[in-house]
């Protein structure tokens, strides 16, 4: 099973298009600033499950703060993470994550990937799918209770 990660498009939905039709994944997290911009990612994609949070730019979205699922076993917190001050550091984030009981905890805001084993919780920022000059994103493999991460270039495709 593959998971998609991004977070922070801020209107570039042609590129979230682009790496799931590229990558052909299970399933997506979005980490908000960008929540208007998923309608038209899941309209092409209409079979595909979204798991979806509001980011702080994203104003009155229907889209909670904060997420729990589960795929392949595995466990996931995911938020902005503007309410827990991951602009200063991570531990308020992370400690939420973990008590939630989470394996992963998943995060944007800051346009910086991040990917950080702490043990007891890894911690997951995509970067930025909008961003003009480094877009980033994020593919977790899992499979037997076991998640490969790769954080990835965003790269055009060959017409």
């Amino acid at each position: 099973m593959v998971l998609a990660v991004f977070s922070d498009s801020h209107g570039n939905t042609a590129r979230m298009i682009s790496v799931l039709r590229r990558f052909r994944p299970d399933c997506v997290a979005f980490l908000g600033d960008g929540a208007e911009d998923i309608g038209a990612v899941r309209s092409v994609f209409p079979e595909l499950p979204f798991h979806i949070v509001r980011g702080n730019c994203d104003g009155m979205s229907a889209y909670p703060v904060c997420d729990m699922f589960e795929l392949g076993g595995i466990r996931f917190f995911a938020a902005h993470g503007h309410t827990y001050g991951v602009g200063l550091n991570l531990d308020a984030f992370g400690t939420s994550a973990l008590c939630s009981g989470a394996a992963y905890g998943l995060y944007g805001h800051t346009h910086r990937a991040l990917y950080q084993d702490l043990g007891k919780i890894r911690l997951l920022n995509p970067g930025t799918i909008g961003d003009e000059k480094h877009p980033t994103f994020a593919l977790l493999e899992i499979a037997d209770g076991d998640v490969v991460c790769r954080i990835l270039d965003y790269e055009e495709e060959e017409p």
